[in-house]
């Protein structure tokens, strides 16, 4: 994931190697191995400086944190390209209620039961054009602000 290459299905592990043992026997009973074309890719990809993407997403992590940490309980994400809000005191009975009034204005945010069990949080996505995360920001801020 961290090239850009989702899907393809290819990688490494390093461990003990009473693990790697067991690891090499389902593999050899799972499928022969990844395609040659996708091997070559992800040794090119090793080459790929990173840096300019990770501090990008850094970018938008800490936009999105700042402009919700003062409207919602929030933790600031360490790693992926997800926040995890709670739903803010309001009208809404549970996170599914608050998402569809989100949705109502035009922003697409997920509510939390779908990823645990409480429906007391949401989770929203900030692989996105600033632009789009400053209207999300807005957004939600008026929800909370009522």
């Amino acid at each position: 994931k961290s090239y850009g290459m989702t899907g393809w299905r290819i990688g490494w592990v390093h461990g003990p190697s009473a693990v790697i043992e067991q690891f090499i026997k389902l593999q050899q009973y799972t499928f022969v191995c990844a395609p040659q074309p996708l091997q070559w890719g992800a040794l090119a990809a090793l080459d790929v400086d990173m840096m300019p993407h990770i501090n990008a997403y850094r970018e938008k992590r800490d936009l999105i944190y700042d402009g919700l940490k003062s409207h919602y309980q929030v933790t600031k994400p360490g790693g992926a390209f997800y926040i995890f809000p709670q739903v803010p005191k309001g009208p809404w009975r549970d996170a599914g209620a608050f998402v569809t009034q989100a949705i109502e204005r035009q922003l697409l945010i997920i509510p939390g039961q779908i990823f645990s069990r409480a429906a007391t949080h949401f989770r929203i996505s900030y692989a996105a054009e600033n632009k789009t995360i400053e209207r999300g920001i807005k957004v939600l801020q008026e929800l909370a602000n009522g």
